[in-house]
């Protein structure tokens, strides 16, 4: 069975891109992160279906870290926008 990939596009800033992958890589499974802009801090995250409301948790968990992350994009189910 395939399982269907989320991709959740991000702003965030520039210093913590590789902070965030490292966080995302730890947790494996959990999904993996695309640098698209660097310059511009945009990236996206990739994660399992099944996992997205996990992939919004590890987010709402940077941002009570006091990383600035902006959701900029959903592609697939249950998107999340910024409150």
């Amino acid at each position: 069975m395939i399982e269907s990939i989320c991709e959740i596009s991000l702003t965030v800033p520039q210093k913590d891109i590789y902070y965030i992958s490292w966080n995302i890589d730890a947790c494996e499974g959990l999904g993996f992160l695309q640098t698209d802009e660097p310059s511009a801090g945009k990236v996206t995250v990739f994660t399992p279906l099944c996992l997205i409301d996990d992939m919004y948790s590890f987010i709402d968990g940077l941002r009570a870290e006091g990383v600035n992350v902006e959701i900029t994009g959903v592609k697939g189910l249950k998107e999340k926008t910024d409150d």
